[in-house]
């Protein structure tokens, strides 16, 4: 077992306990970084992720913006699937553009040019979800996108998240169905890979008792926004690495 990438399981398992989204979208880079390939990264990851955002969904399964969750379906879906069969490693580099996006989406409370700018963006949902597809097919980054539209809705947080979550859990299942069917997966069983699981599903059970639901609908809205500010400042960084 790999000391650093149990501890990258569990700070990202926080990050999407709270958020609903976290374990692919800084889990992925922070495991490249380490040295796994992408589709290790992926069978560490996807198990872990698919636990949380099942529980958060099964939880919450009313909170679901379900008009939403159909268009993704039928938009986002067949991209991931279509764009992770073809992907290799050397894949597109556009983890710059994708930060600078979040890094002014994370502003838009606070400038007003870009409030209206992001308000007239959204109204082209369908584009967006099919881009948001092909972006996380390619680098597993589309829960940034996915987050960025969710929480541009006017809906509670308990909505946010668990549509973010039910949609992150369908990302998760065809991702993973798609790499059964095309790579080796005889090694994604193993007693390493189950602690990781584990260890990730246990912190979900944590943040959830103890500081989840401390956060109200105000500091939530702030601290999304701070969210997507950090993760912009990220994927801006590691397209330079």
């Amino acid at each position: 077992m790999d000391i650093l990438t149990l501890v990258v399981l569990i700070i990202t398992s926080i990050i999407q306990s709270i958020f609903g989204t976290g374990v692919l979208l800084f889990g992925t880079p922070l495991l490249l970084l380490l040295g796994y390939s992408f589709q290790n990264a992926l069978i560490i990851l996807l198990p872990t992720s698919i636990m949380i955002s099942l529980i958060q969904t099964i939880n919450n399964i009313k909170m679901i913006d379900y008009k939403f969750y159909k268009k993704l379906f039928v938009y986002s879906i067949p991209a991931i699937v279509l764009f992770l069969f073809l992907i290799n490693q050397n894949s597109l580099k556009i983890n710059f553009f994708v930060g600078l996006f979040l890094i002014f989406l994370s502003l838009k409370q606070k400038i007003v040019s870009i409030n209206y700018f992001f308000k007239n963006m959204m109204k082209f949902e369908r584009l967006y979800l099919l881009t948001t597809g092909i972006i996380h097919g390619l680098t597993n980054l589309g829960g940034s996108l996915l987050s960025a539209i969710v929480f541009s809705k006017k809906i509670s947080k308990e909505s946010k998240r668990t549509t973010i979550a039910v949609s992150y859990l369908t990302f998760a299942i065809f991702q993973i169905i798609t790499i059964i069917l095309t790579f080796d997966y005889i090694s994604v069983i193993s007693k390493w890979n189950l602690i990781y699981w584990a260890s990730g599903l246990t912190t979900f059970f944590f943040v959830e008792k103890y500081l989840y639901l401390k956060i109200n609908e105000k500091q939530y809205i702030i601290y999304s926004s701070f969210f997507l500010f950090i993760i912009g400042i990220m994927l801006v960084f590691n397209s330079n690495i």
